[in-house]
């Protein structure tokens, strides 16, 4: 109400002293009623202070993601923690609260205002700093993984073992040492190999770190593989001899003549590249006119002549044709031991064994190996097959041309000859054979690794021993008992040689009881 209304008000009802006192309280509040009558309500809006803009102020800046830092708990909420860093305060949700191994239902009623809490800060946006204690193992491992990377060698101590290999630490990081990296002699638990919180030589083998690992719980599994056995020497395998069946081969080829041309079609064009005309090809031949006509028209639909000149593709044909039969009369070919190591398979057709045993069965060969070798086909044939094949330089380079000439196909066939072929070949390599199907006997020698390939195929004795079959090798000196599921052992003829002299004598003793041996080819 204005003071013209107060005042029109109380003169009517004629009351002079209170009119006067009401006048004078109107003028003192005069100015405040009249500025808040004339100003707008957005204009006073306006005029006054403006408050602090909401949300936490800090000198942090989004580069400390991923820090490790301390600070302390000033307010517990249902399901975070408010802790104070410097001067940020950051929110830890309750799923960042607990460390990977921890298993509790309610981590905020770990906490108390005033505790001080190690955390990882994870991230920031305009609500402010969050953390996560859940991510500090993954953090201290990146933090300490600064000096390592693939191929440095550290000392790392023996933490705990699993079935599948070992967990070494260096320094601050966990390594994982696969049972396949623990020695260069495979073995069945890491204890056979290492002890308990000994110190060992590793090579970092593999890093693996995922890139959210800050927001995302699923991308904290960081993992470092690492390998003792490439710190050792790896133990250079000794030379034994054994014999393998070598049959022989020869390379044959033959032209790629099309279907639609005979051997008649064939010296028509011969005859052609003699420049002899349509008239004296029937001549030559006895054959009518027409007919000779009809072969000439045959041969250029093929693109083997033009008119009656013959082509660079008809060229080709005969020249094709004319190496493949000079290559089959000289009889190139060689021996192939299909149970021999792959890069000791292919020898000369010249290359002979020294006088093989009499008493003993025929040397071992691989089926398998052989009927893959019988297969090949031209540009499938090994460039081994060139160098260690019974092969003069000339032939060899006729040999190579027809490799490239698209007229010629080259193929290997088999002869029923055979040879027995001494061999120098690796130890670890027949051992690495006998373990995929043995277990040995007594003391037991070198045992590769399974991914190292071995033998397919060995002559062995075997005995029996109350219904148990052991099994001798006498190229390696060991005895051997079957393992679960068995092989193929074919049966020879009764051991005439008196193998129990070659043996250790606990072994000789053992099987002299069980009678005389039988020899086996053993399919590994």
């Amino acid at each position: 109400m204005t003071r013209m209304a107060i005042f029109i008000s109380l003169s009517m009802d004629g009351d002079a002293g209170l009119l006067d006192f009401f006048s004078r309280l109107m003028n003192a509040f005069e100015p405040s009623l009249s500025g808040r009558d004339t100003q707008p309500e957005r204009t006073r809006r306006a005029a006054s202070p403006s408050r602090p803009p909401k949300g936490p102020s800090t000198s942090l800046g989004v580069e400390n993601c991923g820090r490790i830092v301390a600070g302390s708990v000033v307010k517990i909420l249902p399901k975070s923690v408010l802790v104070k860093y410097q001067d940020t305060t950051v929110l830890i949700p309750q799923h960042e609260l607990l460390s990977p191994n921890a298993k509790l239902e309610n981590p905020v009623s770990l906490f108390s205002v005033g505790d001080n809490v190690e955390f990882v800060l994870t991230s920031r946006d305009e609500k402010g700093w969050r953390g996560s204690v859940h991510a500090l193992a993954e953090a201290r491992m990146r933090k300490a993984l600064g000096y390592l990377q693939p191929g440095t060698a550290v000392r790392a101590r023996v933490e705990r073992f699993d079935d599948r290999g070992a967990w070494l630490l260096a320094g601050e990081v966990l390594l994982r040492v696969p049972l396949g990296e623990i020695s260069w002699s495979w073995i069945d638990h890491p204890s056979e190999a290492l002890d308990l919180a000994q110190e060992y030589n590793v090579q970092i083998s593999n890093i693996l770190l995922e890139e959210n690992w800050l927001t995302d719980k699923r991308a904290r599994n960081g993992r470092v593989t690492a390998s003792i056995k490439a710190c050792l020497l790896q133990p250079e395998s000794p030379q034994i001899p054994l014999y393998f069946k070598a049959t022989e081969f020869q390379v044959r080829t033959f032209a790629r003549v099309p279907r639609r041309c005979d051997a008649v079609a064939l010296f028509a064009l011969e005859a052609l590249n003699q420049h002899l005309s349509v008239s004296e090809i029937a001549e030559l031949t006895g054959l009518p006119l027409v007919s000779v006509q009809e072969i000439v028209a045959l041969l250029r639909e093929e693109g083997l002549v033009a008119g009656e000149i013959i082509t660079h593709s008809g060229e080709r044909l005969l020249a094709g044709v004319a190496t493949s039969k000079l290559l089959n009369d000289s009889g190139v070919g060689g021996l192939f031991a299909s149970a021999a190591p792959a890069e000791q398979q292919i020898h000369p057709i010249d290359a002979v064994a020294q006088t093989y045993p009499r008493h003993l069965p025929t040397p071992v060969f691989s089926h398998k190996q052989q009927s893959r070798f019988m297969r090949l086909r031209g540009d499938e044939l090994p460039d081994g097959l060139l160098a260690r094949a019974q092969i003069g330089e000339a032939q060899r380079e006729q040999l190579t041309a027809m490799l490239r000439n698209p007229h010629v196909h080259l193929f290997l066939s088999n002869t029923p000859n055979w040879r027995a072929l001494k061999l120098d070949v690796p130890q670890h390599w027949v051992l690495a054979g006998l373990w995929k199907n043995f277990q040995a006997v007594g003391r037991p020698p070198f045992r590769p690794s399974p991914k190292e390939r071995g033998c397919d195929a060995l002559l062995m004795v075997r005995y029996m021993e109350a219904e148990q079959q052991l099994f001798w090798e006498p190229a390696t000196c060991t005895l051997w008992a079957l393992r679960e599921g068995g092989v193929k052992a074919q049966e020879a003829t009764v051991c005439a040689e008196d193998i129990i002299q070659h043996m250790p004598d606990d072994i000789a003793q053992r099987l002299a009881k069980a009678g005389p041996g039988k020899w086996c080819w053993v399919q590994l």
